[in-house]
C-alpha cells in the first residue's frame, strides 16, 4: 500500500499547491508532479524489464535471437534506467504505452522543472498553466501505467492508511487492486482543477513575444540606435568578431580587409542570429495562439525558447557590461569635474 500512497498522496500534495494560486505553489506542484511521472515510468519499465529478463535464454544462438526480437536495445534500457527522456522514448516508441502528446508534455515540463528546482528559474506568465497541464497529464498517466507489486497492509490499518482510503472513497484495501480503483483515484484528483487550452496557448505566445520585444529593446539600448539596419549589423558583427574577427586582428589584419572579411562571412551565412531570424521567431510565437492542442502549443514554445534563451543571456550580459561602462564614464566625469573645481 505504500507504493499506492507514494503516488497518490504526492499527487494530492501537488494539487494542493496548484490550488494555492501562488507562484511558489506552482513551482512546488511542478516538482512533485514531475517526480510522480518519473516514478510511474520507472515502475512500468522495471516491471517490463523484469518480465523480459525472466525469459532471457542463457546460451547462443537463442540469446542473440532473443535480444534481436526485444523491443528496445541494451543501450536504450541503460539510458532509461538513468535518465528521464529515454523513459518516455521507450514507453512511446517501443512499447506504445504513452502517446506522443504525453512525451511532449512530460519532457518539456521536466526541463522546466529542472530550471525551477536547480536554479530557481520561475516563468511567471506560464508556470500555472504548465503545472496544471502536467497535473492532468500525470492523472491520465496513472490510468496508462498502473502501479504494480501491490502488497496488502497489515491489519489493523494505521491511521494514515485508513485516512488515505477514506479520502479517496474506498472502504476496504481489497478495492485498491480492482481495475475501477485507478479511475476512482483519477476522478477524485481531477476535481476542481480547470485548464483552458486556448488561454494556455495565448500565455505561451505572449511570453515569447514579450521576451523578443524586450530583447530588441535591449539591442536598441546598447547600440544607441533604433535603426534596424544598424542593430542588425551590430548583432552580426559581434558574432563575426567572436568567430573570426579577433583572430584576424591578432594576425594584424586591418581595415579595409577586416570589413571585406566580415562581408564575406556574412554572405556565407555564418551568423547564428540576425534580426530577420528574430522576426521569424516572433511570427512563429504569435502563431502559437492558434494551436488547438496544448501539447502542440508547448512543442512550438519549447522549440522557440530553446533558440531564444542563449541569445537572451548573451544580450543581458552585454547590457550589464554597457551599464558598467556608462557608470564608469559618469564616475570619471564626476572626478574630473571635482578636480577642475579644486584647481579653480
Amino acid at each position: 500500500m505504500v507504493k499506492v500512497r507514494l503516488i497518490y498522496e504526492q499527487m494530492e500534495a501537488g494539487k494542493g499547491y496548484l490550488l494555492t494560486g501562488s507562484l511558489l505553489g506552482f513551482r512546488l506542484a511542478l516538482i512533485l508532479l514531475d517526480n510522480v511521472a518519473e516514478l510511474l515510468m520507472h515502475q512500468a519499465l522495471a516491471s517490463r524489464f523484469g518480465f523480459d529478463d525472466a525469459f532471457q535464454p542463457q546460451w547462443e544462438p537463442a540469446l542473440s535471437d532473443w535480444l534481436r526480437r526485444r523491443k528496445y536495445t541494451p543501450d536504450e534500457r541503460k539510458q532509461a534506467e538513468r535518465e528521464f527522456e529515454p523513459k518516455t522514448r521507450i514507453l512511446h516508441l517501443r512499447l506504445n504505452k504513452i502517446s506522443s502528446e504525453d512525451c511532449i508534455v512530460l519532457n518539456t515540463c521536466h526541463k522546466l522543472r529542472c530550471e525551477a528546482f536547480h536554479s530557481g528559474t520561475l516563468r511567471e506568465r506560464i508556470l500555472e498553466d504548465v503545472s496544471k497541464l502536467l497535473f492532468i497529464t500525470v492523472v491520465e498517466l496513472t490510468l496508462k501505467l498502473p502501479i504494480s507489486g501491490y502488497r496488502f497492509p497489515s491489519q489493523p490499518l494505521s491511521s494514515e492508511d485508513a485516512n488515505f482510503l477514506e479520502r479517496f472513497g474506498f472502504t476496504t484495501t481489497d478495492m485498491l487492486i480492482s481495475h475501477q480503483s485507478r479511475q476512482q483515484f483519477a476522478d477524485r484528483l481531477i476535481t476542481d482543477v480547470s485548464f483552458d487550452s486556448s488561454a494556455f496557448a495565448g500565455a505561451l505566445s505572449s511570453d515569447l513575444v514579450d521576451r523578443i520585444e524586450n530583447l530588441i529593446g535591449v539591442l536598441e539600448y546598447i547600440g544607441e540606435t533604433d535603426d534596424r539596419s544598424k542593430i542588425d549589423r551590430n548583432l552580426q558583427y559581434t558574432q563575426f568578431w567572436r568567430q573570426l574577427g579577433s583572430k584576424l586582428m591578432a594576425e594584424e589584419i586591418r581595415e579595409p580587409d577586416l570589413e571585406t572579411a566580415y562581408r564575406k562571412w556574412q554572405v556565407e551565412g555564418h551568423a547564428k542570429y540576425t534580426l530577420r531570424k528574430i522576426d521569424r521567431w516572433r511570427r512563429q510565437a504569435e502563431s502559437i495562439r492558434s494551436c488547438l492542442k496544448p501539447a502542440r502549443a508547448l512543442a512550438h514554445y519549447s522549440g522557440i525558447d530553446k533558440r531564444l534563451r542563449p541569445l537572451e543571456k548573451d544580450i543581458a550580459d552585454a547590457a550589464v557590461r554597457y551599464d558598467e561602462k556608462i557608470n564608469a564614464q559618469i564616475e570619471d566625469y564626476k572626478i574630473q569635474k571635482a578636480l577642475s573645481q579644486r584647481s579653480s
